[in-house]
Formats: C-alpha cells, structure tokens, sequence
C-alpha cells in the first residue's frame, strides 16, 4: 500500500489523511498543516485507478449500486496497515475529504475505539446500513458547501445524524462554495481542533 508517513518528534498523535477522488497520499498536506502541523502523518493512497488519472478508496458505483463488501474489504485492509504503521496507544485522528471522508465514515463506523478523532470534508451518506455502534463521545468536524452537488449539505445532515445516533460530538459547518476545499473550512476545522480536540 503507498503511503508518506512523517514522523513528528514533538507529539504522539497522529494524522491519517484520506484524499479525493483522483488524488494521491499526499493532497491534504497543506489542509493538516493549517490545522496542526506538529503532529505525524500518515498519507495513505487508495489503490483504486481513478480512470487513470489518480486513486480512489473505493470503485465508483454500477448501475447505481455501490458494491458494499469491497468497501468493507478496501476499509479493513486500511484498518489493518493503520494499526501496523501507527502501533497501539497512540492517538488517532482521521483526516478525509470526498471518497476518502467517506471511507473516513466507514472506519469510525466499523472500527470503533480505533481513532480518535475525525475532520470530516464533504461526506456522501453511504453507510445507513451499517449496523450502530457506540462512539463513545468522539470529536467530529464536517463540513460541506451549500452549493456542493456531489455530496449535499442533505447527505452532510444525514451523516452528521448517523453519527450523532451512535454517539459521537458532532459538529457541521457549512460554506456558500461547491465540493472544492475552501480556506475558510479549513479555518473552521482549524478553531474546531484548537477548541475541542487539543484543548
């Protein structure tokens, strides 16, 4: 599996960090760097050929239809190289924007007691399926664009209540722009973190 992996000598915690559909490991480095740059990082690439012009976490829908068990699969084996890569008693706290906030969802739904933390930028609403489990009151940040047509602020609403559901803090900031990262939601996550996860 690729990955970039920073190894910071000032702190614990850790960054794992989810890109987008057509990204590669290292595309949010800039949004971790505005939110805290003293942690480690750890960039995973999803090896899934995005029509060739770079990587998903997951294959696109046919017909449809999301095939669920290689979700599952993809999650899992992502699951399994974090714990290796990372160790144990370190905290963890998941950064994924677009196909990677959705994976993002996926690991807090089927690996709970796994991370941390999670910030959280515009999620599509997958996983209703997902049997619930205890979050234990874990932090979380979405957010989304009020004129973002690939994943909605409806999809951002129905999320955040999923999460809520099954425990988790959650909180949502909407912006007025698309589906592209902004400065200002990373400003947003930025107060978030300070605020509520590093105080």
């Amino acid at each position: 599996m690729k990955s970039f992996y920073h190894h910071s000598q000032t702190s614990q915690d850790v960054f794992i960090v989810l890109h987008g559909s057509g990204g590669r490991e290292t595309d949010l480095l800039h949004v971790i760097g505005e939110i805290d740059d003293s942690l480690s990082v750890l960039g995973i690439r999803g090896d899934v050929s995005n029509n060739n012009k770079g990587f998903r976490y997951f294959n696109r829908p046919v017909d449809g239809r999301f095939d669920y068990a290689e979700i599952q699969e993809n999650t899992d084996r992502i699951a399994s190289f974090i714990k290796e890569q990372v160790g144990t008693g370190r905290p963890i706290h998941l950064v994924g924007y677009s196909n990677g906030a959705n994976l993002a969802i996926n690991l807090l739904l089927s690996h709970r007691g796994l991370f941390d933390s999670a910030i959280i930028l515009h999620p599509s609403h997958l996983f209703s399926h997902v049997e619930a489990k205890s979050l234990d009151n874990i932090p979380v940040f979405i957010t989304s664009g009020a004129r973002d047509v690939i994943t909605t602020p409806g999809d951002v609403m129905a999320v955040k209540k999923q999460l809520s559901d099954n425990g988790a803090q959650v909180t949502v900031k909407l912006t007025d722009y698309g589906h592209e990262l902004t400065d200002e939601e990373i400003k947003q996550a930025t107060s978030w973190w300070n605020t509520e996860v590093k105080a």
